[in-house]
């Protein structure tokens, strides 16, 4: 099993984290839980496409305040799907799974004293492909994200926040998704970016 480089993308986010919270200044803080839509992706491999389905999404979102218009933010989705791989003559499912995008970045509001505030997000971090089948071993890698979207102030405390964004997981230096039986190896020979986009809906929060 190729892990990728999950130590250094751990040492990345650890990094980013550090730094947002020497920054924070003013005591405002805003939990959303969500929940939505993930689109599904593809990547060549060694036999042929890899495909990862698409499904429901659901996680949870921090931001702590930068300056007035600005916010660090942490973030985790999770996501059930199939992982496929098509050699050219059929597509041949190999197990299920499970997709996890843990990203920290930041996010920038215009207009944010109005009660309809949009806003742009890029961020960073890893995600975690974690096969439903005890003999086939998981990949981490690095991603990279934009997103746009909403927040709605309902009032001082609570609000509503509409995002859409664009995941891309990076397969650099290869991947294997590998049973450890002999029965299944499927290897990502070259650095590919794949894309997955997801469409959220949250409740946020306000803390002050």
């Amino acid at each position: 099993m190729l892990r990728g480089n999950r130590a250094s993308t751990s040492a990345v986010f650890i990094f980013f984290l550090l730094s947002f919270v020497k920054e924070i200044q003013a005591q405002k803080f805003e939990l959303s839980p969500f929940i939505g839509y993930e689109t599904g992706s593809k990547v060549y491999t060694s036999l042929g496409y890899i495909y990862v389905g698409d499904g429901t999404d659901y996680g949870g979102i921090f931001d702590f305040s930068l300056r007035e218009n600005r916010f660090g933010e942490i973030s985790f989705s999770h996501m059930m799907s199939r992982l496929n791989v098509d050699d050219g003559t059929n597509e041949l499912y190999v197990c299920d799974l499970g997709v996890n995008y843990y990203s920290i970045g930041v996010l920038q509001v215009t207009r944010p004293q109005e009660k309809i505030s949009p806003y742009g997000l890029l961020a960073l971090g890893w995600v975690n492909y974690n096969p439903q089948k005890e003999d086939i071993s998981g990949e981490n890698k690095m991603h990279f994200s934009l997103a746009g979207g909403i927040k709605i102030r309902a009032s001082e405390r609570i609000g509503f926040r509409l995002q859409a964004r664009l995941l891309m997981p990076i397969f650099y230096a290869g991947a294997n998704f590998n049973s450890s039986t002999g029965g299944t190896s499927t290897t990502i020979s070259s650095t590919s970016v794949a894309f997955q986009g997801d469409f959220t809906a949250a409740i946020v929060f306000v803390i002050r």
